[in-house]
């Protein structure tokens, strides 16, 4: 008897942590004209309970780590390093079962000039940068909703999309990367919903210079200035 009484203790305690749910897990990062990233970082959690989440964290760095939204009792503590980087959020026992939780950090190098191969020439325009994002669900928590809105430096476009992970599913009617302008600065934003243990998204982006083109200025200068000698005539004012 007391050994099934164990079982079934174990088997609520398990479905208990499994009712953990991050129901939005949305960040926005402000890219400077250096690279670096400027991570400002929202989350919904449904089901919270006395104990230990550890949140993924798909950069490699998170300097100036900063709490901004943080419910009483709730303590967050930031682990960064080549392999994984992850967030320990401890919830109090008097935690509610549903809230929102908001940091912010800096990452450098997030928009970065591609080196090509010793030996071997570069496969970039001159002037192009790569910004390159993974995220991995290394947690049994489930995660309904991530995105992640990119704002590039002033000056800065999105030339090419070099890779969008996974690809959308039939079922999917938004693309994985869109691109668009947030606030003002052109960027893009990434989604996927449904992340489970092990699921995995990414981008890739080739960003280049806003350059406005001289192209049209000069094919219609010889046009202009052909207009002005034909019809001078014309254009001259009369003597009275």
């Amino acid at each position: 008897m007391n050994r099934i009484l164990a079982l079934l203790v174990l088997a609520c305690a398990c479905a208990g942590a499994g009712a953990v749910e991050v129901g939005k897990y949305e960040t926005r990062l402000d890219v400077a004209a250096d690279g670096t990233g400027e991570a400002n970082v929202a989350l919904t959690v449904a089901g919270a309970q006395a104990g230990h989440l550890k949140l993924p964290v798909g950069f490699a760095a998170m300097d100036a780590f900063a709490p901004r939204e943080v419910p009483p009792g709730v303590v967050l503590t930031p682990h960064a390093s080549k392999e994984q980087s992850w967030i320990d959020i401890e919830f109090p026992n008097d935690a509610p079962a549903d809230m929102k939780i908001g940091f912010t950090f800096r990452t450098p190098g997030v928009l970065f000039v591609p080196k090509p191969e010793e030996g071997q020439k570069s496969a970039f325009p001159a002037g192009s940068r790569l910004l390159r994002h993974s995220f991995v669900n290394t947690q049994e928590t489930p995660i309904a909703s991530y995105r992640l809105v990119v704002r590039l430096p002033d000056e800065a476009m999105v030339h090419m999309i070099r890779e969008q992970l996974p690809k959308p599913k039939r079922k999917e009617f938004v693309p994985r990367v869109d691109l668009d302008r947030f606030d003002g600065r052109q960027g893009a934003l990434l989604q996927y919903s449904g992340l489970r243990q092990g699921d995995r998204t990414s981008m890739e982006l080739e960003v280049v210079g806003q350059r406005r083109s001289m192209t049209w200025l000069v094919l219609l200068l010889p046009l202009a200035l052909g207009y002005l000698v034909a019809f001078r005539d014309t254009i001259r004012p009369q003597s009275a």
